[in-house]
């Protein structure tokens, strides 16, 4: 039951999200016409958010009535009507209240005190002990492989409650514990702190490669790790779970023979799943061609075409986003 009214909030939510929207897109820049890159463009009506890239640009699900709250580090907050239109040029001041850095020096934002007064927890972690989790959360020794961490370095990125609601700051960075499942985040990298699970539905993560992450905490694949969306809409989502080990050296020689690996290693196994927000069901959805039919067995015809369509392609994430786009048409 608690797995089904999950799977009815989502469907709920997004089909909320969906009507009368408009996608809108556009360009941040300063007062120079430089490109801004992590500027946070929010519109709270529709309750829909992302980042622009490394050339400003940005693209987002509005609803064609709403403004747009539009933040960066550094620069004066703005606020744009959208009015129908699809696409936009905005342009953000710099914050003057540091004049050496250009930096903003604003008092603590009101989304930084609420999401500490939320989420404030112990880390579980002596940090000390933990090699990179307060730098680039990685072990850069040469005697590890892999890391415990998603990214090897805080990202922007922001959290989404139960009820939909955005939270997010510019002074705020994230990482994800794929082991754990936790998500942290910090305002200057000395104090970090951790999201409660009972309150964070999701979030979404910007890699450094500017391309926005999405999580969900889906209970009808794991009680304690977030799954990654590959593809969502109105019919279908896609999920992938990351699963995490530690690997310990385990190199072993007689002289003659050598097994094992002689360094410590962080191992990721990906499984993936997919919920049907028609019926309300779940589905594990193994990379072969059997499994697909099987998921999508009641698309018919659409499954065969797509599947012809890309009979030369290899299954991997990239085929699935396709699926799933093709699925929800």
């Amino acid at each position: 039951m608690k797995k089904l009214s999950l799977l009815l909030v989502l469907f709920v939510a997004y089909q909320v999200s969906l009507a009368q929207n408009i996608t809108v897109s556009g360009m941040v820049t300063n007062e120079h016409g430089l490109p801004l890159r992590y500027a946070f463009v929010l519109d709270k009506q529709a309750k829909s958010a992302t980042y622009t890239d490394s050339t400003g640009t940005f693209s987002l699900s509005a609803n064609p009535p709403t403004q747009l709250i539009i933040n960066c580090k550094g620069y004066t907050d703005a606020t744009v009507d959208v009015g129908g239109q699809k696409s936009l040029q905005i342009i953000l001041k710099t914050d003057a209240t540091d004049t050496n850095t250009g930096a903003t020096a604003n008092p603590k934002s009101n989304e930084i005190t609420v999401l500490e007064n939320a989420f404030k927890t112990n880390s579980g972690y002596d940090v000390k002990a933990t090699p990179g989790l307060l730098g680039a959360l990685s072990d850069n020794t040469q005697d590890v492989v892999g890391s415990r961490f998603l990214f090897n370095k805080w990202v922007p990125g922001y959290i989404i409650k139960a009820n939909g609601e955005i939270l997010q700051s510019p002074l705020l960075l994230f990482n994800y514990d794929k082991m754990k499942g936790d998500l942290y985040f910090t305002e200057d990298l000395k104090t970090v702190l951790l999201a409660d699970k009972n309150v964070v539905k999701g979030f979404i993560l910007v890699s450094p490669q500017d391309q926005p992450l999405p999580f969900e905490r889906m209970l009808g694949i794991s009680d304690d790790l977030y799954s990654e969306v590959i593809s969502a809409g109105s019919k279908y989502k896609i999920y992938k779970l990351i699963t995490t080990k530690y690997i310990p050296s385990n190199y072993k020689s007689d002289g003659i023979y050598a097994t094992g690996n002689k360094y410590d290693e962080y191992a990721d196994d990906n499984s993936y799943f997919v919920a049907n927000l028609t019926t309300l069901s779940f589905q594990p959805l193994i990379l072969k061609k059997k499994s697909i039919m099987e998921a999508f067995a009641a698309e018919g015809d659409k499954i065969n075409t797509f599947m012809a369509a890309h009979s030369s392609d290899k299954i991997n994430e990239d085929y699935l986003k396709k699926l799933g786009d093709a699925m929800n048409q």
